[in-house]
């Protein structure tokens, strides 16, 4: 009988079908670390940048949220090993929550340079100013996740969306 106890996050990410985050990893044992590390940065980012009304993001919030909302916390999964910045969590974590994105600029010049900005429209009004930016490429992996479509005729980002890839 063997006593090995598995991580309460490797549960979820691997139960929301999203365990290669952990099998891909090099090296492998240390993929949850990697991945706790990423989430307490952001959970830092968010503390600093929404004070008492940040959401958090922490191992432990991700694994309470799975059991209301499996499928906003496998959207989260998906992008957390790419995203190198963690106000872009955030960002996602805040669209995952309702927020509406307000504007959404990209400048991309090949191999020179990359730059997102994305403004909210706050979900809580002391909250204003929601501006999300990243210079890192990697970042751009949010953009798949995005809900495109049009109302009268007029464009629109709404919420943030798991892939369904099926291998």
């Amino acid at each position: 009988m063997s006593n090995l106890t598995t991580d309460p996050l490797e549960e979820v990410i691997r139960s929301s079908g999203e365990g290669w985050l952990i099998d891909w990893f090099e090296p492998r044992d240390q993929a949850i670390s990697h991945l706790r590390k990423r989430l307490q940065a952001a959970d830092e980012a968010s503390r600093h940048r929404l004070g008492a009304v940040a959401p958090s993001l922490t191992a432990e919030a991700l694994i309470a949220e799975h059991q209301r909302n499996p499928h906003k916390v496998r959207a989260l999964l998906q992008v957390l090993p790419t995203v190198q910045t963690p106000d872009i969590l955030v960002l996602v974590r805040r669209i995952l929550d309702g927020a509406s994105i307000k504007t959404m600029k990209l400048d991309y010049s090949m191999q020179k340079s990359f730059h997102l900005v994305v403004e909210l429209e706050p979900l809580e009004t002391q909250v204003t100013g929601e501006r999300y930016e990243s210079t890192d490429i990697e970042d751009a992996v949010i953009l798949r996740h995005l809900g495109i479509l049009k109302m009268g005729d007029q464009p629109v980002f709404d919420g943030f969306y798991p892939l369904n890839v099926e291998k």
